[in-house]
C-alpha cells in the first residue's frame, strides 16, 4: 500500500521529484569525485615515494665534501638507516635541446645524474627502477607532453646526442613546483658530460621508522657537516608533490560544500511547497486518525528512495569522471594501487552527503506535526495575508541564497586562478616583484662574479632599477643552546619587496625578517630577538617582518647586512627595464654577454617563471573553475525555473482574473520580471561580497599550508565584476522565461468557474 502511494506521489509531482533527484545526485557526484581524486592523489604519491625510497632528509651542497666525516656521522647516529651522496651535474639550459625544442627559455634547473645504488631511485612509467645503457637518456615525465616527446627521439646536450629510451618519475622533483629536474644517463655518459656543467652534491639520509626528522636535522647542523644549500625533508617533498593537483581537489571540495548547502535549501523549498499543496490532505489524514509518525514516514520514504537513486547516479558519474580528471595524476605519479580504498571513501562521502540531506528533510517534515486537522481543512488565508507586504517572501529569500551561493561558486575559483596566474603572485613565494631575475649559483668565486654582474647592470642604460641579494648560511642559537642552520639573504629588500604578512622589510642593520615557516618552526614572532652566530660571533637581530616563502624549503630570512666575510651560497639579481625595452631581446643579449664574460647565470622572465612553475596547477584550477561555472549556472537555472513554475501555479487564479479584466500575458510576465529584480540584485551582491571577501580568507587557509601567508586576491575585475554577473543575469532571465511559459495556458474564464 505504501509503495503504491509513494509511486503515485512521485508520478503526480514529477517536477518536484526530478528536482530533488537532481540535487541529491549532483551533491553525491561532487563529494564522490573529490574522494576519488583525493585518494588517487595521495595513494599515487605515496606509492611512488615508497617504491623510489625517497630520503627522509636531503641536504643540497655546492663545494667540497668530506666523505669520511659524513660516513662517520651516519654510522654513529642511531636514527640513520641508510646514507648516500649522489652527484647532480647542473647544465646550462641553452645547452639542452629536446626534439628540436631548446630549454634556453626554461625556468627549471636541469641536469643529469646516474641511477642511485641504495635508495632515491628514479623510476620508469611502470614505477620500476630504471637501468640505462650508454647513449640513452631518460627524460622527466613532466616534459613529455610539454615538448611533444616520444621514445626514439633525440636529446642534444652540447655536442653530445642521446636517444630517449623512456621517461622517468622522480619522487623528489616530479612536481613543476620543484625548481630542479634530473635527466638519467649511464655512468660513462655522465663522466663524458662533466666538463659541460657544474657539479653539486645531494647528501641523503634514510632514517629509521618513527625517527624525528627535525631532531635529526638539528644533529646534522650541530655536527658542522656540509650545508651550502637548502635542506629538504620528506614531508616537504610529499607536500610539494601533492600540492599542484591538491589545489584543484581542494577547489572541487569547496564547490561540493557550496553545492550541498544549495541542495539543502532547494530540497527544503520543494518539500515546503509540497507540504503547502498537500495541506488539506494532511488535515484529512489527521482527521481520520492517521498518526504524525505515519504521515511523516509517507513523505520520508519518497525522499529516501530519491536519495538512493541520487547516490547511485552520483557515484557512477564520479567513477567515470575521475578517470579523466586523474589522468594528469597518473602521468606524474603512476596509477593508484588503492582503488578499493578510493571506492570505499567515495561511498562514505556519498553516504555522508545523503545523510545530511535526509536529516534536513526529517527536520523540515516536523512542520507537519504542528498543523492541526481543523487548521489544515479551513485553509491558509491567514498565512497569505501575513506574507503580503514583505519585500521578499521566505521562498524569495531561498532563491536569493541560491543565486548568491552560485555566484560564490563561480567567483572563488576564478579569483584563485587570476591570483596564481598573476606575475605578482611570486611575492607570496619569497621572490621580489621585479620583471627579471638572474640567479648566480653552482660556480666558482661567486662573490667576484657577483661584483661583475653588478657592474654590468649598473652600466646598462636599458635597466631602470636593479638590486643584488646574496645568500649566506648562518647559525641560529636556540634557547636551549643548540643550533640550527638558517639561509639569510642580505641586501636591500625594499626595492623589489615580497609580500609581508606582518611587519615590513628590514631597513636597519640589526633587523631581520623571517619566512612564515621559519618563524613557526623557531617559535618566534614580530618584535622578538633572534641570536645569530656569524663566524662564531653572536649577533642580536630584531624580527621586523614575517613574509611568505615557498622557495628553498620555505625556511629563509632577509637582512640588510651580515657582518664578516662568510661564504656566499648564491646571488640573486632583480631587474626592472626601462619603458619600451623588449624583454626577450634583452634577456637573449644579456645571456650572451654573461657567457662571453665566463659567468654562468640563469636569467628568467618572472612572468614566464610563474607560468612554468604553476602551469600544471593553473590548467587544473582553470578546469575546476569551468566546472564550477557550469554547475552553478545549471543549479541557478533549475532553481529559478522550479520556483517560477510553482509561483505561477500558486497564482493561477489571480493570473486568470487579470486576464479577465484585460491584462495580456506579456503584461503579467513583466510584473513577474519586476518582482525578480530585487531577488536577482540581492543574490548578485551577496555572491560577489562572499566570493571576494570570504573566498579570500578560504584561499588564504589553503595557501598557508604551503607557507604562503598574508594572502590577498589579485582580482580580474573584468571577469568577476562584469562577465560573471552578466552570465548570472542571462541565466536567471532565461529560467524565468521558461518558468513563465505556463501563463499562456491559463484562461480568463478559470476564475469565474472557480477551478484551475
Amino acid at each position: 500500500m505504501k509503495k503504491r502511494i509513494l509511486w503515485n506521489d512521485i508520478k503526480g509531482n514529477r517536477l518536484l521529484a526530478v528536482t530533488t533527484w537532481l540535487f541529491m545526485g549532483i551533491s553525491a557526484f561532487m563529494f564522490a569525485l573529490t574522494c576519488f581524486l583525493f585518494v588517487s592523489l595521495l595513494s599515487s604519491v605515496d606509492t611512488l615515494m615508497e617504491k623510489a625510497q625517497t630520503p627522509d632528509f636531503l641536504q643540497m651542497h655546492t663545494g667540497e665534501v668530506s666523505e669520511a666525516e659524513l660516513v662517520r656521522f651516519a654510522e654513529e647516529n642511531h636514527r640513520v638507516q641508510k646514507y648516500q651522496t649522489l652527484y647532480f651535474l647542473n647544465l646550462e639550459n641553452r645547452s639542452i635541446t629536446m626534439n628540436g625544442h631548446s630549454l634556453a627559455e626554461g625556468t627549471q634547473d636541469n641536469g643529469v645524474c646516474v641511477q642511485s645504488g641504495s635508495f632515491d631511485y628514479l623510476l620508469d612509467l611502470e614505477n620500476e627502477i630504471i637501468r640505462v645503457s650508454d647513449g640513452e637518456i631518460y627524460v622527466p615525465v613532466c616534459y613529455r607532453q610539454k615538448y611533444d616527446l616520444a621514445v626514439g627521439k633525440t636529446v642534444q646536450i652540447g655536442e653530445n646526442s642521446f636517444l630517449i629510451a623512456g621517461f622517468l618519475r622522480d619522487s623528489q622533483m616530479n612536481s613543476m613546483m620543484a625548481s630542479s629536474k634530473r635527466f638519467l644517463v649511464s655512468s660513462s655518459d655522465y663522466e663524458r658530460l662533466k666538463a659541460a656543467g657544474s657539479e653539486e652534491y645531494l647528501i641523503e639520509f634514510l632514517l629509521q621508522e618513527g625517527a624525528d626528522i627535525n631532531a635529526f636535522a638539528t644533529e646534522y647542523t650541530e655536527a658542522g657537516l656540509p650545508s651550502n644549500g637548502p635542506a629538504i625533508t620528506k614531508p616537504l617533498i610529499r607536500m610539494m608533490n601533492a600540492l599542484s593537483d591538491g589545489l584543484m581537489i581542494l577547489v572541487i571540495l569547496l564547490v561540493s560544500v557550496v553545492l550541498l548547502l544549495i541542495s539543502m535549501l532547494c530540497i527544503r523549498f520543494t518539500l515546503l511547497t509540497q507540504l503547502e499543496a498537500d495541506r488539506k490532505e494532511i488535515g484529512m489524514l489527521k482527521a481520520i486518525g492517521t498518526s504524525k509518525g505515519d504521515i511523516r514516514q509517507l513523505y520520508y520514504l519518497k525522499f529516501l528512495a530519491l536519495s538512493g537513486l541520487g547516490a547511485v547516479t552520483g557515484l557512477l558519474l564520479a567513477f567515470v569522471a575521475q578517470r579523466f580528471l586523474s589522468a594528469q595524476i597518473q602521468e606524474l605519479y603512476g596509477a593508484s594501487e588503492n582503488g578499493l580504498m578510493g571506492f570505499l571513501t567515495a561511498f562514505a562521502g556519498v553516504a555522508l552527503t545523503e545523510g545530511i540531506l535526509l536529516l534536513s528533510v526529517r527536520r523540515t517534515l516536523k512542520r507537519t506535526e504542528k498543523v492541526s486537522a481543523v487548521e489544515a481543512l479551513t485553509g491558509r488565508q491567514g498565512e497569505r495575508k501575513s506574507e503580503k507586504g514583505r519585500l521578499l517572501s521566505p521562498q524569495h529569500l531561498i532563491v536569493v541564497l541560491v543565486i548568491g551561493l552560485g555566484i560564490f561558486m563561480m567567483i572563488f575559483p576564478q579569483n584563485l586562478l587570476s591570483t596564481i596566474s598573476s606575475p605578482r603572485f611570486v611575492t607570496y613565494m619569497g621572490i621580489g616583484n621585479g620583471e627579471i631575475r638572474l640567479d648566480l649559483r653552482q660556480t666558482d668565486d661567486i662573490a667576484g662574479k657577483t661584483k661583475q654582474v653588478e657592474k654590468l647592470l649598473a652600466e646598462d642604460k636599458e635597466v631602470e632599477r636593479s638590486v643584488t641579494l646574496q645568500t649566506a648560511s648562518c647559525r641560529v642559537v636556540l634557547p636551549d643552546g643548540t643550533y640550527t642552520n638558517l639561509q639569510v639573504e642580505q641586501g636591500s629588500h625594499t626595492t623589489f619587496p615580497v609580500t609581508y604578512a606582518e611587519g615590513e622589510a628590514p631597513k636597519e642593520k640589526n633587523e631581520i625578517a623571517l619566512s612564515y615557516l621559519c618563524a613557526n618552526e623557531l617559535g618566534v614572532s614580530l618584535g622578538d630577538e633572534l641570536l645569530l652566530s656569524i663566524e662564531e660571533t653572536p649577533q642580536e637581530y630584531i624580527i621586523c617582518g614575517i613574509y611568505s616563502d615557498i622557495t628553498n624549503g620555505g625556511k629563509t630570512a632577509k637582512a640588510v647586512y651580515l657582518p664578516g666575510d662568510g661564504p656566499v651560497i648564491w646571488s640573486v639579481f632583480y631587474v626592472s627595464l626601462r619603458e619600451g625595452v623588449e624583454k626577450n631581446q634583452w634577456l637573449s643579449e644579456y645571456e650572451r654577454i654573461l657567457s662571453e664574460s665566463g659567468i654562468s647565470a640563469k636569467a628568467v622572465d618572472i612572468q614566464e617563471y610563474v607560468a612554468d612553475t604553476y602551469g600544471q596547477t593553473i590548467r587544473e584550477i582553470r578546469m575546476a573553475a569551468w566546472v564550477a561555472v557550469a554547475a552553478a549556472g545549471l543549479v541557478m537555472f533549475v532553481v529559478v525555473v522550479l520556483f517560477t513554475r510553482l509561483l505561477v501555479a500558486k497564482d493561477r487564479m489571480d493570473i486568470s482574473l487579470r486576464k479577465a479584466i484585460g491584462f495580456t500575458g506579456e503584461d503579467i510576465k513583466r510584473g513577474y520580471f519586476r518582482g525578480y529584480l530585487p531577488v536577482l540584485l540581492s543574490g548578485i551582491l551577496l555572491g560577489m561580497l562572499s566570493g571576494n571577501l570570504l573566498g579570500e580568507k578560504l584561499a588564504g587557509v589553503l595557501l598557508k599550508m604551503l607557507g604562503a601567508t598574508g594572502f590577498r586576491f589579485l582580482i580580474d575585475y573584468k571577469t568577476v565584476g562584469v562577465c560573471i554577473p552578466v552570465l548570472a543575469v542571462i541565466t536567471v532571465f532565461c529560467a524565468i522565461l521558461l518558468g513563465l511559459k505556463e501563463i499562456k495556458n491559463i484562461r480568463a474564464f478559470e476564475c469565474c468557474m472557480g477551478k484551475e
